[in-house]
C-alpha cells in the first residue's frame, strides 16, 4: 500500500514541480514590467516639480513626450519578452544540463546552481544562499512570519511546503467520505478508484514483481519504487529543502526533513497525547507505555 501511494504522489510531484517552475518565470517576468512603469512614473513626477511645488507646462509636455517615448519602448521590450512565454520559446540554454530559459537573466541565476555560488548572506546569521528566494525563505526564521493561512481551519504556516502538506491532508481526508471507489480487491476489502490502482495493489497479494532493475537486477512490485530504486546508481537527489539546501531521493523524505524547521508534529500518542515529529518516535514512546503495562501487571 505504502508503495502505491508513494509511486502516485511521485507523479503528481514530477508534474507540480515543472509546472511551478515555469509559473515562477512567468511571474518574474510580469513583476519586472510592472515595476519597471511604476519607476517611470516616478521618474515623470520628479521632473516635472520644481522648487516651488508648482509644475512648468512647456517642461511637463517636453519631458512627457520623452517619457512616452521611452515607456513604448520598454513596454515594446517587456511585451516581446513576456510573448515568448506563451509562444514557448526559450532561447537561452544551460551550457551544464541543457534547460532552457526565457530571459539570459533567469539563466545567470540558474548558472550558480552548478557553480555552487552564494551571493545571498541572511544579516542575522551569516547564513549564504544561493538564491534571493530562498534568503527570503529563510528570513520568516528571524521573523516568525507566516504568511500561509488555512482558508478551513486558520492555521498558518512559515513554509510553502508546509501549508501544502496541510492542505492536501485536508483533501484527503474529505476525499474518504466523498470519493466513490467501485474496484473492491477480494482478499482483503480494500476499494480503489481505479482498475490501475487495484491492479498494482494485487501484486502485493501475488507476490508478482514485473519491474526489474537494469544495473542490479533487483524487481519490484510498482513502477514508482523502481524509480526511487534507481536513484540509488544514479546518485540524483531531485528533492531540495528550501531553509538549508540539502537534498532527497523521495519526497517523502524531504518532507519529513521539513519538520525540523518547521517543529510541525503530526504523530499524537493517544494514551498521553504527546506528540512526536517523525512515526519512528511514536512507535518507540508507545513500549514504554506497554513496558509500564507489563511490569504493572506483574507487581
Amino acid at each position: 500500500m505504502a508503495f502505491i501511494k508513494e509511486e502516485s504522489e511521485d507523479v503528481k510531484i514530477e508534474e507540480t514541480f515543472r509546472v511551478k517552475h515555469e509559473d515562477t518565470e512567468k511571474q518574474t517576468d510580469l513583476m519586472e514590467l510592472k515595476q519597471e512603469s511604476q519607476e517611470l512614473n516616478e521618474m515623470n513626477e520628479k521632473y516635472c516639480d520644481f522648487m516651488t511645488g508648482e509644475k512648468s507646462f512647456s517642461c511637463s509636455q517636453t519631458h512627457k513626450t520623452e517619457t512616452r517615448n521611452l515607456h513604448m519602448r520598454v513596454h515594446s521590450d517587456s511585451l516581446k519578452i513576456h510573448l515568448k512565454i506563451h509562444a514557448g520559446e526559450k532561447p537561452f540554454i544551460c551550457p551544464q544540463c541543457g534547460k532552457t530559459f526565457t530571459q539570459k537573466k533567469n539563466l545567470d541565476v540558474h548558472l550558480s546552481v552548478h557553480t555552487g555560488e552564494k551571493l545571498h548572506t541572511c544579516q542575522h546569521c551569516g547564513k549564504r544562499f544561493t538564491l534571493q528566494a530562498n534568503l527570503t525563505t529563510h528570513m520568516r526564521n528571524h521573523t516568525g512570519e507566516k504568511p500561509f493561512i488555512c482558508p478551513q481551519c486558520g492555521k498558518s504556516f512559515r513554509y510553502n511546503e508546509s501549508f501544502n502538506h496541510h492542505m492536501d491532508q485536508l483533501k484527503n481526508h474529505v476525499k474518504i467520505h466523498t470519493v466513490v471507489k467501485p474496484y473492491i480487491c477480494h482478499q482483503c476489502g480494500k476499494s480503489f478508484k481505479h482498475r490501475a490502482n487495484l491492479e498494482d495493489h494485487m501484486r502485493i497479494h501475488t507476490g508478482e514483481k514485473p519491474f526489474t532493475c537494469p544495473q542490479c537486477g533487483k524487481s519490484f512490485t510498482v513502477r514508482g519504487s523502481l524509480r526511487i530504486h534507481i536513484s540509488v546508481h544514479t546518485g540524483e537527489k531531485p528533492y531540495k529543502c528550501l531553509q538549508c539546501e540539502k537534498s532527497f531521493r523521495v519526497k517523502g523524505s524531504l518532507r519529513s526533513h521539513m519538520r525540523v524547521h518547521t517543529g510541525e508534529k503530526p504523530y499524537k500518542c493517544l494514551q498521553c497525547e504527546k506528540s512526536f515529529k517523525y512515526h519512528s518516535d511514536l512507535k518507540r514512546h508507545l513500549k514504554t507505555h506497554s513496558e509500564k503495562k507489563m511490569l504493572f501487571s506483574s507487581e
